[in-house]
Protein backbone atom coordinates (compact mmCIF):
# COMPACT_ATOMS: atom_id res chain seq x y z
CA UNK A 1 0.00 0.00 0.00
CA UNK A 2 1.51 3.12 -1.07
CA UNK A 3 2.13 5.77 1.86
CA UNK A 4 1.05 9.06 1.26
CA UNK A 5 4.08 11.94 2.00
CA UNK A 6 3.36 14.57 4.36
CA UNK A 7 3.35 17.15 1.71
CA UNK A 8 1.02 15.65 -0.65
CA UNK A 9 -1.42 15.63 2.48
CA UNK A 10 -1.03 19.14 2.99
CA UNK A 11 -1.78 20.02 -1.00
CA UNK A 12 -4.44 18.16 -0.37
CA UNK A 13 -5.62 20.13 2.89
CA UNK A 14 -5.12 23.30 1.97
CA UNK A 15 -7.08 22.67 -1.46
CA UNK A 16 -9.81 21.27 0.56
CA UNK A 17 -9.95 24.01 3.37
CA UNK A 18 -9.77 26.79 0.29
CA UNK A 19 -13.15 25.10 -1.32
CA UNK A 20 -14.52 25.24 2.12
CA UNK A 21 -13.76 28.76 2.76
CA UNK A 22 -16.34 29.13 -0.38
CA UNK A 23 -18.54 27.54 0.88
CA UNK A 24 -18.90 28.50 4.18
CA UNK A 25 -18.61 31.52 3.99
CA UNK A 26 -15.07 31.74 5.61
CA UNK A 27 -16.53 30.89 9.18
CA UNK A 28 -13.73 29.46 11.04
CA UNK A 29 -16.24 27.12 13.04
CA UNK A 30 -19.40 26.54 14.37
CA UNK A 31 -18.58 28.53 17.71
CA UNK A 32 -16.49 31.43 16.44
CA UNK A 33 -14.22 33.02 19.31
CA UNK A 34 -14.06 35.79 21.80
CA UNK A 35 -11.67 38.74 22.00
CA UNK A 36 -10.97 41.41 24.65
CA UNK A 37 -9.33 44.79 25.22
CA UNK A 38 -8.78 46.79 28.46
CA UNK A 39 -8.73 50.80 28.11
CA UNK A 40 -5.65 51.81 28.87
CA UNK A 41 -7.31 55.23 30.97
CA UNK A 42 -10.43 53.88 32.16
CA UNK A 43 -11.35 57.34 34.07
CA UNK A 44 -11.32 58.73 30.84
CA UNK A 45 -13.45 59.46 27.80
CA UNK A 46 -13.46 55.76 25.34
CA UNK A 47 -15.06 55.14 22.13
CA UNK A 48 -15.55 52.17 20.49
CA UNK A 49 -15.64 52.32 16.73
CA UNK A 50 -17.10 49.96 14.01
CA UNK A 51 -16.91 49.88 10.72
CA UNK A 52 -18.28 46.44 8.82
CA UNK A 53 -19.21 45.27 5.25
CA UNK A 54 -22.50 43.59 6.75
CA UNK A 55 -23.10 42.14 9.67
CA UNK A 56 -25.56 41.92 12.78
CA UNK A 57 -24.53 43.58 15.78
CA UNK A 58 -25.47 43.72 19.42
CA UNK A 59 -23.84 46.01 21.87
CA UNK A 60 -24.67 46.16 25.48
CA UNK A 61 -23.20 48.69 28.40
CA UNK A 62 -21.77 47.11 31.25
CA UNK A 63 -19.81 47.61 34.52
CA UNK A 64 -16.38 47.89 34.21
CA UNK A 65 -13.15 48.99 31.69
CA UNK A 66 -12.84 46.24 29.29
CA UNK A 67 -14.74 45.43 25.97
CA UNK A 68 -15.82 42.25 24.90
CA UNK A 69 -16.65 40.95 21.90
CA UNK A 70 -18.33 37.36 20.71
CA UNK A 71 -18.52 36.95 17.09
CA UNK A 72 -19.75 33.70 15.28
CA UNK A 73 -16.39 34.62 12.71
CA UNK A 74 -12.56 34.08 14.31
CA UNK A 75 -10.39 36.65 15.81
CA UNK A 76 -7.48 37.54 13.90
CA UNK A 77 -4.23 35.94 14.53
CA UNK A 78 -6.23 33.32 16.81
CA UNK A 79 -3.83 29.96 16.81
CA UNK A 80 -6.20 27.82 19.01
CA UNK A 81 -6.95 24.14 18.03
CA UNK A 82 -10.69 23.33 17.17
CA UNK A 83 -12.43 20.75 19.46
CA UNK A 84 -11.70 18.16 17.13
CA UNK A 85 -8.13 18.56 16.83
CA UNK A 86 -8.34 20.81 13.46
CA UNK A 87 -6.50 23.94 12.79
CA UNK A 88 -7.01 26.12 9.83
CA UNK A 89 -4.31 26.43 6.82
CA UNK A 90 -6.04 29.05 4.46
CA UNK A 91 -6.85 32.56 4.72
CA UNK A 92 -10.04 33.11 6.22
CA UNK A 93 -12.06 36.09 6.96
CA UNK A 94 -11.19 37.16 10.64
CA UNK A 95 -12.10 40.18 13.23
CA UNK A 96 -9.75 42.49 14.30
CA UNK A 97 -10.01 43.94 17.91
CA UNK A 98 -7.78 46.67 19.22
CA UNK A 99 -7.25 49.41 21.52
CA UNK A 100 -5.36 52.68 21.61
CA UNK A 101 -5.48 55.83 23.39
CA UNK A 102 -9.00 54.70 24.71
CA UNK A 103 -10.40 54.08 21.32
CA UNK A 104 -10.79 50.50 20.16
CA UNK A 105 -11.98 49.57 17.12
CA UNK A 106 -13.97 46.46 15.43
CA UNK A 107 -13.05 45.93 12.11
CA UNK A 108 -13.49 42.76 9.70
CA UNK A 109 -10.16 41.50 7.93
CA UNK A 110 -9.08 38.73 5.64
CA UNK A 111 -9.12 38.33 2.03
CA UNK A 112 -12.54 38.69 1.48
CA UNK A 113 -14.26 40.59 4.00
CA UNK A 114 -17.99 40.56 2.39
CA UNK A 115 -18.16 36.95 3.27
CA UNK A 116 -19.05 37.87 6.74
CA UNK A 117 -22.46 39.26 5.54
CA UNK A 118 -24.32 36.73 8.05
CA UNK A 119 -21.78 37.20 10.97
CA UNK A 120 -23.22 37.96 14.15
CA UNK A 121 -21.22 40.41 16.35
CA UNK A 122 -22.52 40.40 20.64
CA UNK A 123 -19.98 43.21 22.52
CA UNK A 124 -20.53 44.39 25.63
CA UNK A 125 -18.24 47.65 26.60
CA UNK A 126 -18.38 49.95 29.30
CA UNK A 127 -21.96 52.07 29.58
CA UNK A 128 -20.17 55.37 29.15
CA UNK A 129 -18.66 54.40 26.32
CA UNK A 130 -18.85 56.56 22.87
CA UNK A 131 -20.25 54.44 20.16
CA UNK A 132 -19.61 55.43 15.89
CA UNK A 133 -20.43 52.54 14.07
CA UNK A 134 -20.88 52.12 10.00
CA UNK A 135 -22.03 49.27 8.01
CA UNK A 136 -21.38 49.84 3.83
CA UNK A 137 -24.33 47.17 3.03
CA UNK A 138 -26.77 46.80 6.65
CA UNK A 139 -27.58 44.03 9.20
CA UNK A 140 -29.84 44.90 12.55
CA UNK A 141 -28.49 46.63 15.04
CA UNK A 142 -28.88 46.66 19.34
CA UNK A 143 -27.56 48.57 21.40
CA UNK A 144 -28.90 48.75 25.18
CA UNK A 145 -27.44 50.33 28.59
CA UNK A 146 -25.17 53.19 26.86
CA UNK A 147 -25.01 56.32 28.25
CA UNK A 148 -22.47 57.29 26.04
CA UNK A 149 -23.35 59.34 22.53
CA UNK A 150 -24.04 57.58 19.96
CA UNK A 151 -23.40 57.90 16.21
CA UNK A 152 -24.93 55.28 13.63
CA UNK A 153 -24.69 54.67 9.94
CA UNK A 154 -26.44 51.64 8.20
CA UNK A 155 -27.57 50.78 5.00
CA UNK A 156 -30.29 48.02 5.77
CA UNK A 157 -31.39 47.02 8.73
CA UNK A 158 -33.56 47.31 11.44
CA UNK A 159 -32.14 49.71 14.41
CA UNK A 160 -33.48 49.59 18.66
CA UNK A 161 -31.93 51.31 21.23
CA UNK A 162 -32.84 50.93 24.37
CA UNK A 163 -32.04 52.21 27.41
CA UNK A 164 -30.03 55.04 26.44
CA UNK A 165 -29.10 58.74 27.57
CA UNK A 166 -26.77 60.60 25.32
CA UNK A 167 -26.68 61.89 21.97
CA UNK A 168 -27.92 59.71 18.80
CA UNK A 169 -27.22 60.57 15.47
CA UNK A 170 -28.47 58.14 13.32
CA UNK A 171 -28.98 57.94 9.73
CA UNK A 172 -30.25 54.16 8.08
CA UNK A 173 -31.41 53.96 4.24
CA UNK A 174 -33.88 51.15 4.44
CA UNK A 175 -35.06 50.16 8.21
CA UNK A 176 -37.16 50.83 11.17
CA UNK A 177 -35.47 52.95 13.71
CA UNK A 178 -36.70 52.52 17.06
CA UNK A 179 -35.13 54.42 20.13
CA UNK A 180 -35.96 54.16 23.91
CA UNK A 181 -34.50 56.95 26.88
CA UNK A 182 -34.23 55.85 30.18
CA UNK A 183 -33.17 59.54 31.14
CA UNK A 184 -34.48 62.79 29.50
CA UNK A 185 -31.34 63.62 26.58
CA UNK A 186 -29.14 66.75 27.01
CA UNK A 187 -27.82 66.51 23.56
CA UNK A 188 -28.75 66.10 20.59
CA UNK A 189 -30.92 63.67 19.07
CA UNK A 190 -30.90 63.17 15.24
CA UNK A 191 -32.68 60.57 13.71
CA UNK A 192 -33.05 60.29 9.99
CA UNK A 193 -34.59 56.87 7.66
CA UNK A 194 -35.35 57.18 3.87
CA UNK A 195 -37.31 54.29 4.25
CA UNK A 196 -39.16 53.18 7.28
CA UNK A 197 -41.04 54.09 10.60
CA UNK A 198 -38.83 56.16 13.27
CA UNK A 199 -40.27 55.45 17.28
CA UNK A 200 -39.28 57.82 19.32
CA UNK A 201 -39.24 57.50 23.12
CA UNK A 202 -38.19 59.85 25.90
CA UNK A 203 -39.45 60.77 29.37
CA UNK A 204 -42.05 63.10 30.21
CA UNK A 205 -39.79 65.72 31.77
CA UNK A 206 -38.11 65.80 28.42
CA UNK A 207 -37.35 69.79 27.41
CA UNK A 208 -36.68 69.94 23.94
CA UNK A 209 -37.36 71.95 20.57
CA UNK A 210 -38.74 69.44 18.29
CA UNK A 211 -38.54 69.12 14.27
CA UNK A 212 -40.39 66.02 12.56
CA UNK A 213 -40.45 65.58 8.50
CA UNK A 214 -41.95 63.22 6.85
CA UNK A 215 -43.55 62.68 3.12
CA UNK A 216 -45.45 59.58 3.11
CA UNK A 217 -46.67 58.68 6.69
CA UNK A 218 -48.13 60.64 9.25
CA UNK A 219 -46.44 62.31 13.03
CA UNK A 220 -48.27 60.55 15.92
CA UNK A 221 -47.71 61.70 19.89
CA UNK A 222 -49.10 60.73 23.03
CA UNK A 223 -48.06 63.63 24.76
CA UNK A 224 -50.50 66.06 25.61
CA UNK A 225 -50.54 69.29 23.74
CA UNK A 226 -50.40 71.11 26.68
CA UNK A 227 -46.92 69.82 27.39
CA UNK A 228 -45.78 69.30 23.29
CA UNK A 229 -47.14 72.57 22.04
CA UNK A 230 -46.44 72.54 17.54
CA UNK A 231 -47.56 74.18 15.05
CA UNK A 232 -47.41 73.10 10.63
CA UNK A 233 -45.28 73.84 8.52
CA UNK A 234 -47.10 72.61 5.98
CA UNK A 235 -46.21 70.21 2.81
CA UNK A 236 -43.29 71.70 0.81
CA UNK A 237 -40.68 73.73 2.31
CA UNK A 238 -40.48 77.42 1.54
CA UNK A 239 -43.94 77.00 -0.25
CA UNK A 240 -47.03 78.97 0.45
CA UNK A 241 -49.41 76.88 -1.88
CA UNK A 242 -52.14 75.09 -0.68
CA UNK A 243 -52.99 71.50 -1.21
CA UNK A 244 -56.74 72.46 -2.09
CA UNK A 245 -55.43 74.68 -5.32
CA UNK A 246 -54.13 74.09 -8.73
CA UNK A 247 -50.44 74.75 -7.62
CA UNK A 248 -51.08 72.77 -4.56
CA UNK A 249 -51.92 69.92 -6.38
CA UNK A 250 -49.36 69.97 -8.89
CA UNK A 251 -46.66 70.49 -5.75
CA UNK A 252 -48.21 67.54 -4.37
CA UNK A 253 -47.88 65.59 -7.22
CA UNK A 254 -44.12 66.39 -7.92
CA UNK A 255 -43.59 65.79 -4.39
CA UNK A 256 -45.02 61.62 -4.90
CA UNK A 257 -42.80 61.58 -7.76
CA UNK A 258 -40.20 62.36 -5.80
CA UNK A 259 -40.72 59.92 -3.59
CA UNK A 260 -41.44 57.44 -5.99
CA UNK A 261 -38.31 57.83 -7.54
CA UNK A 262 -36.57 57.90 -3.76
CA UNK A 263 -38.31 54.54 -3.13
CA UNK A 264 -37.17 52.81 -6.44
CA UNK A 265 -33.32 54.38 -5.99
CA UNK A 266 -32.93 52.95 -2.72
CA UNK A 267 -34.46 49.92 -3.65
CA UNK A 268 -32.24 49.31 -6.75
CA UNK A 269 -29.09 50.04 -4.69
CA UNK A 270 -30.34 47.55 -1.88
CA UNK A 271 -30.73 44.67 -4.55
CA UNK A 272 -27.42 45.83 -6.43
CA UNK A 273 -25.24 45.27 -3.13
CA UNK A 274 -26.87 41.41 -2.81
CA UNK A 275 -25.45 41.56 -6.15
CA UNK A 276 -22.27 42.77 -5.79
CA UNK A 277 -22.17 40.29 -2.37
CA UNK A 278 -23.41 37.00 -4.52
CA UNK A 279 -20.89 37.85 -7.38
CA UNK A 280 -17.68 37.42 -5.05
CA UNK A 281 -19.07 34.50 -3.33
CA UNK A 282 -19.19 33.23 -6.66
CA UNK A 283 -16.10 33.54 -7.52
CA UNK A 284 -14.81 33.04 -4.82
CA UNK A 285 -16.57 29.27 -4.98
CA UNK A 286 -15.37 29.24 -8.56
CA UNK A 287 -11.97 30.16 -8.15
CA UNK A 288 -11.61 27.27 -4.78
CA UNK A 289 -12.76 25.05 -7.08
CA UNK A 290 -10.18 25.85 -9.84
CA UNK A 291 -7.49 25.83 -7.58
CA UNK A 292 -8.54 22.47 -5.88
CA UNK A 293 -8.87 20.91 -9.37
CA UNK A 294 -5.81 22.39 -10.25
CA UNK A 295 -3.97 20.38 -7.31
CA UNK A 296 -5.78 17.20 -7.84
CA UNK A 297 -4.60 17.09 -11.61
CA UNK A 298 -0.19 17.51 -10.21
CA UNK A 299 1.04 14.56 -11.64
CA UNK A 300 2.57 12.03 -9.15
CA UNK A 301 5.92 12.19 -10.77
CA UNK A 302 6.10 15.83 -9.89
CA UNK A 303 4.97 15.36 -6.43
CA UNK A 304 7.48 12.29 -5.52
CA UNK A 305 10.26 14.54 -6.88
CA UNK A 306 9.59 17.37 -4.45
CA UNK A 307 9.04 15.05 -1.59
CA UNK A 308 12.36 13.04 -2.58
CA UNK A 309 14.19 16.49 -2.18
CA UNK A 310 13.85 17.80 1.46
CA UNK A 311 15.40 21.17 0.26
CA UNK A 312 13.41 21.92 -2.65
CA UNK A 313 11.67 25.21 -1.67
CA UNK A 314 8.05 24.90 -0.47
CA UNK A 315 5.06 25.03 -2.28
CA UNK A 316 3.28 28.31 -2.43
CA UNK A 317 -0.02 27.94 -0.87
CA UNK A 318 -3.01 29.19 -2.73
CA UNK A 319 -5.07 32.19 -1.44
CA UNK A 320 -8.71 32.62 -1.29
CA UNK A 321 -9.70 35.52 -3.90
CA UNK A 322 -10.26 39.25 -2.86
CA UNK A 323 -13.50 40.42 -3.27
CA UNK A 324 -13.55 44.44 -3.12
CA UNK A 325 -16.01 46.15 -1.08
CA UNK A 326 -18.40 48.67 -3.03
CA UNK A 327 -18.78 52.40 -2.08
CA UNK A 328 -21.57 53.02 0.36
CA UNK A 329 -24.00 55.97 -1.43
CA UNK A 330 -23.92 59.05 0.30
CA UNK A 331 -27.40 59.32 2.17
CA UNK A 332 -29.58 61.77 0.19
CA UNK A 333 -30.48 65.33 2.08
CA UNK A 334 -34.54 64.84 2.80
CA UNK A 335 -36.05 68.04 2.03
CA UNK A 336 -40.00 69.05 1.59
CA UNK A 337 -42.57 67.11 3.08
CA UNK A 338 -45.37 67.30 6.24
CA UNK A 339 -42.97 69.41 8.84
CA UNK A 340 -44.39 69.75 12.48
CA UNK A 341 -42.29 71.73 14.91
CA UNK A 342 -43.04 72.89 18.40
CA UNK A 343 -41.75 73.02 21.64
CA UNK A 344 -41.70 69.64 24.29
CA UNK A 345 -42.37 70.97 28.01
CA UNK A 346 -41.16 74.73 27.07
CA UNK A 347 -38.14 73.69 25.00
CA UNK A 348 -34.38 72.71 25.58
CA UNK A 349 -32.11 70.11 23.26
CA UNK A 350 -32.96 70.07 19.92
CA UNK A 351 -35.06 66.67 18.85
CA UNK A 352 -34.96 66.09 14.44
CA UNK A 353 -36.49 63.02 13.31
CA UNK A 354 -36.66 62.72 9.00
CA UNK A 355 -38.11 59.68 7.00
CA UNK A 356 -39.08 59.37 3.49
CA UNK A 357 -41.30 56.92 3.79
CA UNK A 358 -42.55 56.12 7.07
CA UNK A 359 -44.63 57.02 10.47
CA UNK A 360 -43.05 59.07 12.91
CA UNK A 361 -44.08 58.66 16.52
CA UNK A 362 -43.03 60.53 19.44
CA UNK A 363 -44.60 58.92 22.59
CA UNK A 364 -43.32 59.18 26.94
CA UNK A 365 -41.18 56.69 28.04
CA UNK A 366 -43.31 54.43 29.66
Amino acid sequence: MKTISSRTLLRFLIAASLTAFALTRAHADDEGSTAKVTLSAPAKPATLRIDMPWADIHIVGVDGNVVTVESTISQKDAKSTRSDGLRRLDDEVTFELTEKDNTVSLRIAGDNPWANHDAEFKISVPRAMALDVKTEAGGDLTVKDITGDIEINNMNGEIMLEGITGSAVVNTMNGEVRAIYAKAPQKLVSITSMNGEIDLRVPADTKANVRLRTHNGSIMTDFDEAVLKTKSEGRSAGSGNSYGSEAGRNAAEAVRMAMQVARDVAQEVSREVKREVERAHKEAAESAVAAHEQAVELNHKELAERDANPHAAPLAEPSAPHAPRSPRPPMPPITGGKIVSGTLNGGGVDIKISTMNGEITLRQTK
